[in-house]
């Protein structure tokens, strides 16, 4: 019986300490979807900028935690690194992570520019100044990531698939 109490005590502490664990989940979505197919008119990647600047394709970021510190303010926040990575045809052909940037928890909109798949296609072959922002044809997955600095959790990602013929 002494056994038995020494187990329960356990689990419960484990529980317990569970429970107050540092963690935050949330997700990326560009237009309200994990999965978004993009159709283009052309093969310029800032007509693609411009789909986005004009918000035809909203990129959401939002993100709730448990038992997270306060700041000097006495208000939560949370660092994430943003990491773009580009596959065309399946293989991995440019990726980019920013520096850590504070968020406070909730839901937010996020600029085109917090990643960095519009530069990566629009510099994918030598351009000039006259085909500047042209994309090769073939199949793209862009790939939206945000991780949480100090904190366990996940956030899920957001993947684009781009096909430019």
């Amino acid at each position: 019986m002494n056994s038995l109490k020494k187990i329960i005590v356990t689990l419960l502490l484990i529980a317990t300490s569970n429970s107050f664990a540092q963690y935050v989940q949330g997700e990326i979505k560009v237009k309200e979807q994990s999965k978004l197919e993009i159709s283009l008119k052309s093969n310029k990647a800032v007509n693609l900028f411009a789909d986005f600047r004009e918000n035809k394709f909203p990129i959401q970021f939002v993100f709730t935690g448990n038992s997270l510190p306060l700041n000097s303010d006495k208000k939560i926040v949370v660092s994430f690194v943003f990491t773009t990575t580009l596959k065309k045809d399946g293989k991995v052909i440019a990726s980019s992570k920013r520096s850590p940037m504070p968020f406070f928890p909730g839901d937010m909109l996020m600029p085109v520019e917090t990643f960095d798949f519009i530069s990566m296609l629009s510099y994918l072959k030598e351009n000039s100044d006259a085909t500047v922002s042209e994309i090769p044809k073939g199949n793209y997955e862009i790939i939206l990531e945000a991780k949480p600095v100090g904190v366990k959790g996940e956030i899920s990602v957001a993947k684009l698939n781009l096909k430019i013929n």
